[in-house]
């Protein structure tokens, strides 16, 4: 891979979905998910487009020009996941992004990400520390304690140790 320690972080190509979604009360869904398109400059047109492209991605269409505080739990993961997914991340980061969600909205959103991540031939880094979540959207885990990695391999691999 490339050294990208020498390069600005906002350059780097990563998009970041955290637990808390980190979404602008004062935005609408379009305009969260347009605001990293706006930092970088983008075109006006260019920005309209994208923005329309991952609604679709992300299934919120209709939803483009509400204010994220009347939105549920699973439409504002799907807003935060759409604002990274937005600027055409080389690696997507996502630091446990459902835990503060129900069991049947995580389950359909984890069926998600994974569709889109295989949709895009998208490298995501998913933190997680729930095992069923680690099985389903990985094709490798690498599992972790006191930060060093103490076991990697395919989920089968993993799991029949």
């Amino acid at each position: 891979g490339d050294d990208i320690s020498g390069v600005a972080p906002q350059k780097r190509g990563i998009g970041m979905v955290f637990q808390s979604y980190a979404l602008f009360p004062n935005l609408t869904v379009a305009g969260n998910i347009a605001f990293g398109l706006k930092m970088q400059a983008v075109p006006n047109e260019e920005i309209a487009r994208r923005v329309a492209e991952v609604i679709a991605l992300v299934e919120l269409g209709g939803h483009e020009h509400k204010f994220v505080h009347l939105l549920s739990g699973g439409q504002r993961q799907r807003v935060a996941l759409a604002r990274a997914l937005v600027v055409r991340p080389r690696i997507l980061l996502l630091d446990e992004p459902l835990s503060a969600l129900d069991a049947r909205i995580r389950r359909n959103l984890q069926e998600e990400i994974r569709r889109i991540q295989l949709q895009l031939k998208l490298t995501t880094i998913f933190v997680t520390h729930d095992q069923e979540e680690a099985l389903t959207l990985s094709d490798r885990i690498f599992v972790m304690d006191g930060g060093r990695i103490v076991q990697q391999g395919s989920a089968e691999t993993i799991y029949t140790r």
